[in-house]
């Protein structure tokens, strides 16, 4: 049960997000000036067994113009085209989080979207401070924090606590300037490696905060940018933490609306918030440690955990179309003391690695001196606290930073040819973001998944119309009644499974 309490305060960190043959080299690979060459398995072992054909560079670049000497260490990779029909401008993704190595997600990514690399290389980069990309991740101070809170009980703000220090304490070791680690710096050092490559122009693949991003290269850059493709869109004129607790609400009510819709599951959860609220009750007036069993290795533990955890993890779960379904039953069955399907739900959402996938670090770069710069007060919700928000106040007390200026939250003005995707459920990127983005986008088209959470380029026909998109960028409009079969996902009202009448057939659009 105590491992609980890790995995939900790590899921607060991640928020997250996210998941043969080769062709000619392009003509700058095939240079010997240039510095890619086959992967290191040992360095990169996922990639490698994903595409034994990975080609890998570790690139020196300054930290910073001017007077400051150090340098950084980025690292590429380029997946090339599967067939000889290659063209020149490559697909980069750009990985959400902040924080997140899409050198680590890219494996996952690229296997969704295998017809997109029939004629294009897939360019990876660790944004700096993420990944292998002179990372600000602190897991040699954080992993250990981390691990030793899963072997005791920790409240939200012990856990909270336990992780200020450790990355304080990793900051006073830190052999960087963290003020340098903005997105902003992100975008040159991109720019940078296309112009090292020699890419003519680059198709932006970004998701959540990685469109953040595309829209900041896009306007810096303008002429090295082929097309945008947007997924779970976050514009820079969206503050990242201000809505956290809002949406998410939204998000739980859409799950109430929902239910409350068909008569199986309003039967089982005839009123979802009221049992939410008896569960974080029931957690509270307990006097005694309560047993629970682990789903996936049957061990007994006994804990009280914090209240405020149930809240935290279902909030991740709402990430994720596949937890998203368990949401109601989670909650039904801890308010009668029943934790084991929030324990499924952690085990789900907790990594191997306690402080994995995400740089504490760099997220703290890149929102403290952006996002935060603009925050006036604490947004929570009706339902849901800002986890986020309550984090980065405390963190953005000691990291450095420098705020960017006010130039940084207008909104991307571009004629560049773009495709942007959003989730109706989405609870942190709604679809209101892109529809916001979309006044300034001349040649921009947005599609909408209804039954999408955070992220839906993978789902269904999705890559279809990609690549379509990517074919043929003049295509005034995308024909997107292939969409209508991705619909929400059926409620369990049991462990057995979801209601009566529902069938396995939807789970083919996933």
């Amino acid at each position: 049960m105590t491992a609980l309490a890790a995995t939900l305060d790590n899921a607060l960190i991640k928020l997250v997000l996210l998941i043969g043959l080769w062709g000619t080299l392009p003509t700058s690979i095939a240079d010997d000036m240039t510095p890619l060459s086959l992967c290191n398995p040992e360095r990169h072992p996922d990639v490698m067994a994903y595409e034994p054909a990975s080609l890998c560079a570790e690139i020196e670049v300054p930290e910073a113009e001017g007077d400051n000497p150090r340098m950084m260490t980025l690292s590429v990779v380029v997946l090339p085209a599967t067939t000889r029909e290659r063209v020149a401008d490559p697909i980069v993704l750009l990985a959400g989080g902040p924080g997140q190595s899409a050198i680590e997600v890219a494996p996952d990514w690229s296997a969704r979207f295998e017809n997109l690399r029939k004629t294009r290389d897939f360019l990876i980069i660790d944004q700096r401070g993420t990944g292998s990309s002179s990372s600000l991740a602190c897991s040699e101070h954080l992993d250990p924090v981390l691990e030793s809170l899963e072997t005791q009980t920790a409240s939200v703000e012990e856990a909270l606590a336990a992780q200020i220090a450790a990355l304080r304490e990793c900051l006073a070791h830190l052999d960087a300037d963290p003020t340098h680690y903005t997105s902003r710096d992100a975008a040159v050092d991109l720019e940078f490696v296309r112009q090292h490559l020699d890419y003519p122009a680059l198709n932006l693949f970004g998701i959540s905060y990685g469109t953040r991003m595309a829209f900041i290269y896009a306007r810096h850059y303008p002429a090295s940018v082929r097309s945008l493709i947007l997924d779970a869109v976050a514009p820079t004129n969206m503050l990242i933490p201000e809505r956290v607790a809002l949406d998410a609400d939204i998000a739980f009510q859409m799950i109430e609306r929902e239910c409350q819709s068909n008569p199986s599951c309003q039967s089982a959860f005839p009123n979802l918030q009221q049992k939410l609220e008896q569960a974080e009750a029931f957690l509270r007036d307990l006097d005694q440690d309560l047993l629970a069993i682990d789903p996936l290795t049957g061990e007994r533990t006994f804990a009280k955990p914090d209240p405020r955890l149930i809240n935290r993890l279902l909030r991740s779960a709402l990430y994720s179309r596949g937890l998203r379904q368990l949401v109601p039953l989670a909650i039904s069955e801890a308010a009668e003391g029943r934790l084991e399907v929030l324990l499924g739900m952690g085990a789900v959402l907790n990594p191997e690695s306690p402080s994995s996938g995400i740089s504490l670090g760099m997220m703290a770069s890149v929102l403290c001196s952006e996002d935060m710069t603009q925050m006036e007060s604490m947004q929570h919700g009706e339902i849901f606290d800002n986890a986020l928000q309550e984090l980065l106040i405390e963190i953005c007390g000691f990291w450095p930073h420098q705020a960017v200026g006010q130039e940084y939250f207008e909104p991307l003005r571009s004629d560049t040819p773009a495709l942007l995707m959003s989730g109706t459920l989405d609870p942190i990127t709604p679809p209101s973001y892109a529809k916001e983005a979309m006044k300034s986008l001349t040649a921009a088209q947005h599609i909408e998944i209804l039954g999408g959470t955070h992220g839906v380029g993978h789902l269904g026909c999705m890559p279809d119309l990609i690549e379509t998109f990517l074919d043929d960028l003049s295509n005034p409009k995308l024909d997107t009644t292939c969409t209508r079969s991705i619909e929400p996902r059926p409620f369990f009202t049991s462990h057995a499974g979801p209601f009566a009448g529902d069938s396995d057939e939807e789970a083919l659009h996933d």
